[in-house]
């Protein structure tokens, strides 16, 4: 798809980029103008692994329909994979986050880029049911559930706004295998995968975090099993690409695609 040209002068629109930072997330807008990363140097390549495993998946499946495909993207930060669907060909995009100012800064990079027909809404995406009511063929939640308090039910919200296909990337936690007592002791029920309660304390007052410290952060099994039960009856883990960042290939962080029959 031909992209089009940001309009106005380069310096200026650079300018207005760069008073915008910091950035989390390397982006090319066209026209020489780009964002630059204040993590890139430690967060090795997880950014162009994510985008390569996100586009093959979505291409893939949608192919030569992505012209006709509505996207929502939850968890959108600062409007890093809204704008790799956009390039895809995806036309009409919808961002939610958070934080107010990662939305402003994705709105300005769409307007700036000359991106049409993104829209964005500033919500809690554990609270999506009161925001956002359309229907859409494609939803992308990229490095989000493993922040929330309530995983599940952002997804539960997620996926009754999904109409084919939902894209998951997230950190893991160690498998969980086994089975416990439910109600009396001859009831035993075995665990579908887990969750790992952690405390984000440490991270207080950043904008990559979730509305709380605590968050649940599940196991592979536990991940599939709940878009399973949401009603995507074919589940896959996309294979990471074999130079790709090195928590993708150990298996630490997955991206799970959810397809409806």
């Amino acid at each position: 798809m031909t992209m089009p040209t940001p309009v106005g002068n380069t310096a200026e629109l650079q300018a207005r980029i760069d008073e915008m930072g910091p950035w989390f997330y390397d982006m090319e807008l066209g026209n020489g103008l780009r964002t630059t990363s204040k993590v890139a140097a430690t967060h090795d390549n997880i950014h162009v692994t994510r985008r390569e495993m996100v586009a093959g998946a979505v291409r893939g499946h949608f192919g030569e329909r992505l012209g006709s495909v509505n996207a929502l993207d939850v968890g959108c930060h600062e409007g890093y994979f809204s704008f790799l669907l956009r390039e895809l060909g995806v036309p009409r995009i919808h961002g939610v986050d958070l934080r107010l100012e990662s939305l402003q800064k994705a709105r300005s990079l769409a307007e700036i880029a000359g991106h049409e027909s993104m829209d964005w809404t500033h919500c809690n995406c554990e609270e999506l049911d009161h925001h956002v009511t359309d229907q859409y063929e494609l939803c992308l939640c990229v490095g989000l559930i493993y922040h929330l308090e309530n995983p599940i039910r952002c997804l539960r919200q997620i996926s009754a706004r999904c109409s084919e296909m939902i894209v998951v990337e997230t950190q893991v936690c160690d498998e969980i295998q086994g089975q416990t007592e439910w109600g009396r002791q001859e009831c035993q029920m075995p665990y579908q995968g887990g969750f790992a309660l952690i405390d984000e304390t440490c991270f207080d007052d950043n904008p990559e975090t979730g509305a709380s410290p605590l968050a649940l952060c599940p196991s592979p099994e536990a991940l599939r099993t709940v878009l399973r039960s949401l009603g995507f009856s074919r589940v896959e883990t996309i294979s990471p690409p074999g130079t790709g960042n090195e928590q993708m290939l150990r298996g630490k962080r997955v991206v799970v695609a959810g397809y409806r029959s």
